[in-house]
């Protein structure tokens, strides 16, 4: 499942947010995915919270991040001072382990009985590729070059184990960018039983996660 896509603007044209899929995001969440800068972003600090039944064994590779950039370059006085670009990245969104400290209030916040939270983060080494990849998005933009591209997440629907026993599976997930602005409600009360159902994939026939690990 993938997130409806919108878009989203920044000096020099740097990303388009691309959530594409299933619409469940709320309000609130739209406006501040519109108000933030995707270039402030801090990987290392970036962190996916599902909060789901705690029958459901949410592995890594549950939700996938993609980004990419491009730029036709700059040129000055016939020289070329910046090269053209086109760069692509997908990251595999890891497991943590049960860390409390990371649950806070906003994840805690109306959970029901029955329910945990899973916490992902990106592995130190996709952590870094992606901040090399801003860098050079703001090396770009201070050079004055052209440069767009999109962010975009989606969940994997084969890697929520123990999907058997369920006729429907609510799951509300949730973002932080950074640690200071902390966690925004994401999605909520999506059904990724009746997702993969709509996109005639039988989980129960191919319910297996492929990591890439």
């Amino acid at each position: 499942m993938k997130i409806k896509a919108f878009t989203h603007t920044v000096t020099a044209a740097f990303l388009v947010f691309a959530l594409t899929g299933c619409m469940s995001m709320p309000i609130s969440t739209m406006y501040k995915m519109v108000a933030f800068s995707p270039l402030d972003m801090k990987p290392n600090e970036m962190r996916v919270a599902i909060r789901t039944n705690e029958a459901i064994d949410v592995q890594s590779g549950a939700v996938k991040i993609f980004m990419g950039l491009k730029s036709e370059g700059l040129t000055e006085d016939g020289e070329k001072v910046q090269q053209a670009i086109e760069e692509k990245y997908e990251f595999l969104v890891q497991v943590q382990p049960d860390i409390k400290a990371d649950f806070s209030p906003m994840l805690l916040d109306g959970i029901e009985d029955r329910e945990r939270l899973t916490i992902l983060k990106l592995s130190n080494e996709d952590a870094q590729t992606m901040t090399d990849g801003l860098t050079l998005a703001k090396k770009y933009k201070a050079s004055k070059a052209q440069i767009s591209g999109s962010f975009s997440i989606s969940t994997e629907n084969s890697c929520f184990g123990n999907l058997s026993q369920f006729e429907e599976l609510e799951v509300d997930v949730f973002l932080q960018t950074d640690n200071k602005d902390g966690y925004m409600l994401f999605l909520e009360d999506f059904d990724i039983i009746e997702e993969a159902q709509d996109r005639n994939v039988d989980l129960k026939a191919v319910n297996k996660c492929e990591t890439g690990n």
